[in-house]
């Protein structure tokens, strides 16, 4: 999707913008521009550049090219504005495929020092925001994004820290940054982002004993004293009414904000609720595509993705066990892939009630499924086995009497430290678990490297 002004700097315009493409041609201009030239909204799209500055094309890619440090003087019949407006200064920013957005700091000669050095504030802080633009569309991840947005916003009001809090409705996390208000909290949990979220606009507070006063109830100034913090600026970061989460910097002396501070942060948060919109809908795509069409359940390779956090995650032992049905064939060349389809469907299932919810299971392929369980040790594993081969069991409706499932079952099971075993290999053990369990007559479970010991569990 193409950047416009409108989407990415509206708030940050009092000096004239223009978006081109690598003609010169104008793609887009915010208001100010609009206005400068004296034209209505939206007529100057599809004019060169140089025809509504009155300056000659080649004079005008000159100073694109150079950075334009002495100014670009204004042709004296151009709309007109050339009895208050000499020159022109240009900042040009190129972004993707040729396209540039040229900001103009006019150079007025009744104009004071003051009004020069906001509008070099405002230019520092829309080159910022320009970049910052660029960078948050290349993230692939809420967790670079979370990054690249408190690092932005830090550097952006130059502020002490700066935490980023994403996640659903209610439940925000800590993604980046550092929140300085934690460690002082209260009780054992302080609010991420809850607070901000909640209000729905760009929070200031300039003193700690403002901050009572923005919210009130929760001893806030005190919360600010104990962390050393005098002063707090953040943004809720809400797309199209969805909330995402918020931004937040703090500041361990007094700070005042300009009128430029809450445009700033809330282009800043739009940026990043328009990424997160994009990442969260590729991340529920991908799912999809990684799920089983027949049974719902997660593919090969959606479960090898989860096996592989699974191992990280703090448990006695981590145990996969590899579900081959037995008599599906029979199923399937007597009564029809219709058939079989709903009894894959309703073995998973069955599964789903036997497994718990910090559990991955998967269809791995044809009539066989796959767990990675957390378990405290080879008893637990084959428990979960047995109640597994219990369910699967049970008859099916639509099934003649005499087509009977069962389930043949090969465990593997390993510390939690896997070092020295990949996924792949763990889920070999299974495999060969499994193909024993098949030799020995099917509806039976057996651990891997146990096949000629009492250990197996059969009916």
């Amino acid at each position: 999707m193409k950047p416009t002004l409108r989407d990415e700097v509206a708030r940050m315009q009092p000096f004239p913008r223009a978006l081109i493409d690598p003609s010169r041609v104008i793609e887009d201009a915010n208001l100010a521009l609009e206005v400068w030239a004296s034209l209505r909204t939206g007529t100057l799209v599809g004019m060169p550049l140089a025809d509504v500055l009155g300056v000659d094309d080649d004079e005008l890619a000159a100073a694109l090219a150079t950075g334009n440090p002495g100014g670009i003087r204004l042709a004296s019949s151009t709309h007109g504005y050339q009895e208050t407006r000499s020159s022109v200064v240009i900042r040009a920013v190129r972004i993707s495929e040729g396209r540039t957005i040229v900001a103009f700091d006019p150079e007025l000669s009744a104009v004071g020092d003051q009004t020069r050095a906001l509008g070099r504030r405002e230019s520092e802080r829309l080159q910022l925001l320009l970049s910052a633009s660029v960078a948050f569309a290349n993230t692939r991840s809420e967790e670079e994004l979370g990054e690249l947005l408190s690092e932005t916003a830090r550097r952006a009001f130059n502020a002490n820290a700066c935490s980023v809090h994403t996640g659903e409705a209610g439940n925000y996390t800590l993604v980046a940054g550092e929140n300085r208000l934690a460690d002082v909290w209260p009780d054992s949990a302080p609010p991420r982002a809850r607070v901000t979220v909640q209000l729905g606009y760009v929070v200031t507070v300039e003193t700690p004993d403002e901050a009572d006063a923005v919210v009130p109830g929760l001893g806030l100034g005190d919360i600010f004293r104990r962390a050393g913090v005098y002063s707090v600026i953040g943004a809720p970061i809400i797309e199209d009414g969805t909330p995402f989460g918020a931004f937040v910097c703090y500041f361990d002396q007094h700070r005042t904000f300009d009128d430029q501070a809450v445009p700033l942060a809330e282009a800043l948060a739009q940026l990043a609720g328009q990424v997160l919109v994009r990442l969260r809908l590729e991340a529920r795509l991908r799912r999809a595509a990684m799920l089983d069409e027949v049974t719902g359940l997660p593919n090969r390779r959606l479960f090898d993705e989860n096996l592989q956090q699974a191992q990280h995650t703090p448990a006695d032992q981590i145990a996969v066990l590899f579900v081959d049905l037995d008599g599906f064939k029979n199923v399937n060349d007597r009564l029809g892939h219709e058939t079989g389809d709903a009894v894959l469907k309703e073995v998973a299932d069955r599964l789903r009630t036997v497994f718990r919810q910090e559990d991955s299971i998967a269809r791995y392929g044809g009539d066989e499924f796959i767990a990675a369980l957390h378990v405290v040790g080879t008893a637990d594993a084959i428990e979960l086995a047995d109640r597994a081969r219990a369910a699967i069991a049970e008859p099916f409706v639509g099934l003649p009497p005499e087509m009977d499932i069962t389930a043949s079952v090969g465990i593997a099971i390993t510390d939690a430290d896997v070092a020295g075993q990949s996924i792949d290999h763990l889920i070999r053990l299974a495999d060969q678990a499994m193909y024993a369990a098949k030799r020995g007559g099917g509806d039976q479970a057996i651990v891997y490297g146990w096949e000629h010991e009492a250990a197996r569990s059969q009916p």
